[in-house]
């Protein structure tokens, strides 16, 4: 595996939040129903130990495109897999949590993640599936991300065709430039990143991507000139 696939291939797999009693104790109390319990004062210490805890085993990294967060996952979105707007009851549902970069997380927004319909699953906590089959995209919990993504060209992220890469690339817009330089600093190869950049620039046919990669360049060229 190269340099950066070992740096972004954290695994989320046994390591969920455990909820104490004291915090068993303030959900029993105060069952989710609505999308917006979340933010409710009830919750704001038991929001931010899930905050804490993943922010450190996720690595500092982003549940989805990897970039580098804050290590207690402050300033960074508490990611509900299958958002609040459409299953509120699993608000609290541990293998639903992780903590992702504000881009992936307003990206994503409130689409459906789950295969089928959400109808198709009830709406306790208990609900919510454990079998990583019922989940379109990419779940921390339960899946290895080499398995579904890849590095080209030593910082280009791809998804990896039939896996929930392709789903996940799209749901969160992991074309985005920022991820290209943030894997380029993780690397510390801002120099020889801008003689790559314009070779991937002519490989690819896409017209939002080629966007992104233009602006990779602009950014990297401004970065080594201030440097």
């Amino acid at each position: 595996m190269a340099k950066l696939e070992r740096i972004l291939d954290y695994t989320l797999k046994g390591k969920k939040y455990i909820v104490v009693d004291g915090e068993q104790a303030i959900l029993d109390a105060n069952p989710t129903f609505l999308k917006d319990d979340w933010f409710n004062s009830p919750f704001s210490k038991l929001r931010s130990n899930i905050r804490r805890h993943y922010g450190i085993r996720q690595n500092r990294k982003c549940a989805y495109c990897r970039i580098t967060i804050s290590p207690d996952g402050s300033g960074n979105a508490v990611e509900h897999i299958m958002p609040r707007l459409r299953k509120p009851q699993w608000t609290f549902v541990q293998h639903n949590l992780s903590i992702s970069c504000i881009h992936c997380n307003s990206s994503k927004g409130s689409k459906n993640t789950m295969v089928q319909h959400e109808n198709n699953y009830g709406h306790s906590p208990n609900h919510c599936p454990t079998d990583t089959n019922e989940f379109k995209i990419f779940n921390p919990h339960f899946d290895k991300w080499s398995d579904h993504f890849e590095i080209q060209d030593e910082f280009f992220l791809v998804p990896i065709p039939n896996t929930k890469g392709p789903a996940t690339y799209k749901f969160c817009n992991l074309h985005r430039y920022l991820i290209i330089l943030d894997y380029i600093d993780e690397l510390k190869i801002r120099e020889k990143s801008y003689k790559s950049i314009p070779k991937r620039l002519r490989k690819e046919k896409r017209p939002h991507v080629k966007e992104q990669l233009e602006l990779a360049k602009k950014s990297i060229l401004e970065l080594i000139e201030n440097n």
